[in-house]
């Protein structure tokens, strides 16, 4: 996420009077955006998607609850 809010920050501080670069700089903020609220939804769902995270402070709080 880091480098993808870095990266949109570069672009966007290159922006000169190029119209090429312009252009260049419509499709690519879009795409990074489209991928870093992409990354949020596929956190938010961990165990289906493309990152899967291990939820491991939930196992370890019932494993706890279950022992008292």
């Amino acid at each position: 996420m880091a480098s993808i809010a870095i990266t949109g920050n570069l672009l966007v501080g290159y922006d000169t009077d190029n119209s090429r670069t312009r252009r260049l700089l419509l499709i690519v903020v879009p795409c990074l955006l489209s991928i870093s609220f992409f990354l949020i939804a596929d956190l938010d769902s961990p165990r289906a998607g493309v990152i899967r995270v291990n939820p491991q402070n939930r196992i370890s709080l019932v494993d706890s609850v279950r022992d008292h």
